[in-house]
């Protein structure tokens, strides 16, 4: 069974700094976290919504926090079916122990949509054996900063990372003019700590 536990997802929404007692950072396990890396419309080493020569809803954009260029998600009218987009990095490497993650992102929303992020944690057989989420909700004129710590489940080898559009509305649609641009994610295991 899946567990949906959101409390080992301890974000924070607002620009924070990890405290010193923290520990130091390893290195970033992300692939292309700084989205300065694309081919045609695919952020490489990343997995998207985008229906090749038919709707195309994530794109690089030069509207970004640090680099040249940040990966945009937005929901497009693709022949009356309302599409998402959405990036999604599989098989990082978890290895049951603690992390933190940060970024950046920009959203517009129409109607309440939000942006979306979740890690799904898997074992060695490649079962999901926890997954946490959460809501990307600030939608102010700049970027805001993304940061959570969390502790990976011990038997957790690899954790798949996405990062969408969501719908709050009660009918479950998202709107056309949702966007959400994503920029330098940093996901690093914090020496020292072990789960």
């Amino acid at each position: 069974m899946i567990q949906r536990n959101m409390c080992l997802f301890v974000c924070m929404l607002s620009a924070l700094s990890f405290p010193a007692s923290a520990g130091h950072p390893g290195r970033n396990i992300v692939k292309n976290g700084d989205f300065e890396k694309f081919s045609g419309d695919e952020p490489v080493g990343w997995e998207t919504t985008n229906i090749p020569k038919f709707c195309t809803v994530v794109t690089p954009t030069t509207k970004c926090h640090g680099g040249k260029y940040a990966a945009k998600c937005e929901v497009k009218n693709c022949s009356g079916a309302m599409l998402p987009g959405m990036i999604q990095q599989k098989n990082i490497p978890i290895k049951g122990k603690t992390f933190q993650m940060h970024f950046y992102y920009l959203l517009k929303s129409a109607n309440g949509d939000v942006g979306y992020i979740s890690m799904e944690f898997k074992n060695a057989e490649g079962s999901t054996i926890r997954m946490c989420e959460e809501r990307l909700t600030s939608s102010k004129a700049d970027f805001a900063q993304f940061a959570t710590q969390f502790s990976a489940p011990s038997e957790a080898t690899h954790g798949d990372l996405k990062i969408a559009l969501l719908a709050t509305a009660k009918d479950g649609t998202v709107h056309e003019g949702s966007a959400v641009i994503i920029d330098d994610i940093v996901l690093s295991e914090i020496s020292g700590e072990e789960h």
